[in-house]
């Protein structure tokens, strides 16, 4: 098992509150939790980490993660994930 950093990519800049609902969902799904904030322009970025043997897997596990993630902050947005390997 190996580490992976995730960078989802948000679609768009989120609200005070939406980014406070996020989080909250955030620290719920994801053991470690992570972070949550506005990226380069306008939009925002949510941050964790995940762990599996493969980044396809790593893919899938953290596509799954933002999906309950959004899901329970109730907030419509789309998001473009990126991984890199972590230590």
């Amino acid at each position: 098992m190996m580490n992976w950093s995730v960078y989802a990519d948000l679609s768009r800049s989120l609200t005070a509150a939406e980014r406070q609902s996020v989080f909250e969902a955030l620290d719920e799904v994801v053991l470690d939790s992570g972070c949550v904030g506005p990226q380069k322009g306008d939009v925002d970025e949510v941050y964790f980490r995940v762990e599996a043997v493969s980044s396809a897997e790593a893919s899938v596990t953290a596509a799954r993660l933002m999906d309950v993630i959004l899901e329970k902050s109730g907030v419509q947005v789309r998001y473009e994930l990126q991984l890199q390997p972590g230590h």
